[in-house]
């Protein structure tokens, strides 16, 4: 299959992704690359509230829900807005609004000039990353062959099968039947709507909303942050997108690894959090979104990065930790010279403590249990996990010099210039290295869970993080070294005209960051490495290519509503989500009802105990799925499943199709 076989997931994920969300954009009165870089971000708030209420108030998960809720969203920001305009005008007595009361508040066209170059340097960082991911992955209906894609492909059928996507209740697809609980489900709303209104399959559908989020929101997120705290020259904005397309730690690490696509959503909307925390902080080089506007956006901006994954809000929380400590220092250092009355300073302490109160409390409540991760233990020494940050060789790949050499570069001149954006910005990455050096090198015995169990000690979802405020201050870099070229050309007088002179130097400045970054050997073996581990052959992790085909072709052997039962760590449990027919198993990881748990330990005795053939009848269960023995990851757990001991020598099944060693076999006994 082709890439362009499956464009229409894509125009509909695109659809979903922009629509809700620049309806609500436009309502806060932004325009232009401002409302598109937090569109995503909104339009997943929009998604996800629409998926928590239906189900409340007894409607059916569809297509217009998303839509309803943005145009919900968008006349209530709009009403405020309104509503704070009239009451600061009434207050000054003069008409007002609060989106142009601050002078320095410079807001966008739709259209403009200015705005061009941002849109190059997503475009060159979309290009870029649609080659890598599409390389990575290799096509479109191919799987990942890792442990956590029985769940996240089987959580888009059961939307749909149950017409709820609440995040509330995601987690009833592996518990018994009652007992919901929690699950960060933005990701799986997503690629339902994009299933519903493709009508493509499952696998297509998913690795559509995995390039759409790679090669469309990262470079989006990323340059928009860009954006709102630097003011760059045109070199320094466009290789933006560009370094965005150069990393190995993201987002390509977490298409290979997990999969964790909850956090390859999550991720990507945090650059643009960040931005649009940066402005309503003021902590930025051009002030573009004013206050008002900027709190009722972050409201629905902080949940959908939230209900993305926990662990990613978690994430944002502590990057602007040194953004608001620049902050309340600046407007104290301004109260003490008389530039800002001590009023609003202190009013600006005060909301800062209780926003790192709120931080410390979530800090203890929004973690998974200890054993969660237990799996996941230090690996270096501190030294050895600094170097690999430094030199962006994170998980042990090799050096990125180019990268390394520019990063030193733009922290230079971030310590150099001495501005408070740039301060905020090189302490907010030395946190996030200060979380994967934890994740990498901190033992057990000293506090490892503490500080590193948010992200489930995992140090390659601290790796993810990297990127993201690598990116502003490798454009930074650029920006300054091109700029002493252009004024050292310029006292020279060697390329005439100074417009020339720079001209010439940006151009060169985009071209090595494109050709340095993108021909590096770590990228090269990190998309290597992706596509084979998608790619199916007859050792896959999860499923081989036999595998495949009985699952291509199993809805013309098995009746629709009739269930098959599995042994879901063969990768049988994807009958499910690839042939639409229910299953014993959803996930590898799973707590099993009464008739199915009787059925993993006592189908082989279905001659000599009756309950057997009782509990398939209830499961409405007529076959068996033989998948043989290899285990995703290489495990082995045939002593859960003792009833399917003997099953195949047995005359309890008959067999009804194979494709090479799968097997479809239909219960005979019953």
């Amino acid at each position: 299959m082709s890439w362009f076989d499956i464009v229409l997931p894509l125009a509909v994920g695109l659809c979903y992704l922009f629509v809700p969300g620049l309806l609500i954009a436009a309502a806060a009165r932004l325009r232009g690359f401002d409302a598109f870089g937090l569109a995503p971000a909104l339009s997943v708030a929009a998604i996800t509230i629409g998926a928590i209420v239906t189900p409340m108030v007894g409607i059916r998960w569809a297509l217009w829900v998303p839509f309803a809720t943005a145009l919900l969203i968008a006349l209530m920001v709009f009403g405020l807005i309104s509503l704070g305009s009239f009451l600061q005008g009434v207050k000054t007595g003069v008409a007002s609004s609060p989106i142009n009361s601050h002078r320095r508040v410079e807001l966008s066209p739709w259209v403009s000039k200015e705005q061009g170059v941002y849109w190059i340097s997503f475009a060159v960082g979309a290009l870029l990353l649609w080659r890598n991911v599409t390389n990575a992955i290799g096509q479109p209906d191919w799987v990942s062959q890792t442990w956590d894609n029985n769940f996240h492909l089987n959580a888009v059928r059961f939307i749909e099968d149950t017409g709820n996507a609440s995040a509330l209740t995601m987690g009833a697809m592996t518990s018994i039947e009652g007992e919901s609980t929690f699950y960060p489900n933005a990701w799986h709303a997503l690629v339902s709507l994009v299933a519903m209104g493709s009508s493509a399959g499952i696998p297509e559908t998913t690795n559509a909303v995995a390039l759409l989020v790679s090669a469309v929101l990262w470079p989006l997120s990323a340059v928009f942050l860009v954006r709102q705290v630097f003011k760059l020259n045109i070199s320094g904005v466009i290789v933006a997108g560009a370094f965005a397309a150069a990393f190995t730690a993201y987002p390509i690490l977490l298409l290979n690894f997990g999969v964790l696509y909850p956090n390859l959503l999550g991720i990507a909307l945090i650059s643009s959090g960040i931005g649009l925390v940066a402005q309503l902080f003021r902590t930025v080089e051009i002030r573009r979104i004013a206050t008002l506007p900027g709190v009722l956006l972050g409201v629905f901006v902080a949940f959908a990065i939230a209900i993305s994954h926990p662990n990613a809000m978690m994430s944002l929380l502590v990057i602007i930790i040194p953004l608001l400590l620049v902050c309340v220092g600046r407007q104290v250092v301004a109260s003490l010279k008389h530039r800002a009355n001590w009023g609003s300073t202190i009013t600006l302490a005060i909301a800062v403590t209780l926003i790192f109160i709120v931080i410390n409390i979530l800090w203890s409540v929004v973690r998974p249990p200890q054993v969660a991760g237990e799996a996941w233990g230090p690996e270096l020494t501190a030294g050895q996990a600094l170097g690999e940050a430094l030199s962006f060789a994170s998980m042990g790949h090799q050096i990125q010099w180019f990268l390394a050499l520019a990063f030193a570069i733009g922290i230079y001149s971030a310590l150099e210039l001495r501005r408070s954006a740039h301060l905020w910005v090189f302490g907010s990455w030395a946190i996030v290295a200060a979380f994967y050096i934890a994740g990498r090198s901190l033992p057990w015995d000293e506090d490892r869970y503490f500080w590193v169990g948010v992200w489930y000690h995992d140090s390659f979802r601290l790796a993810a993080l990297l990127p993201i405020m690598s990116v502003p201050l490798l454009a930074l870099g650029v920006h300054w070294i091109t700029e002493r070229l252009s004024a050292s050309l310029a006292n020279h007088n060697l390329l005439g005209r100074s417009g020339r002179q720079s001209l010439v130097i940006y151009v060169v400045a985009v071209l090595a960051v494109v050709g340095m970054g993108q021909t590096s050997l770590a990228l090269k073996n990190q998309i290597e490495a992706s596509f084979y581990s998608y790619a199916p052959d007859e050792e896959s992790n999860l499923l081989s290519t036999d595998e495949y085909r009985m699952l291509n072709h199993l809805d013309d052997y098995v009746p629709e509503g009739k269930a098959i039962v599995v042994q879901p760590f063969t990768g049988a449990a994807l009958a499910y989500a690839i042939a639409d027919r229910p299953v014993t198993a959803y996930h590898t990881i799973y707590t099993p009802e009464e008739d199915v748990g009787y059925i993993q330990q006592h189908l082989n005795r279905v001659f000599d105990d009756p309950k057997v053939c009782q509990a398939l009848n209830d499961l409405n269960a007529g076959y068996y799925l033989d998948f043989g023995y290899q285990e995703v990851n290489g495990g082995d757990h045939a002593l859960w499943y003792p009833g399917y001991e003997g099953l195949t020598d047995s005359e309890i099944l008959a067999e009804i199709h194979r494709e090479g060693d799968a097997v479809l076999y239909q219960i005979t006994a019953c």
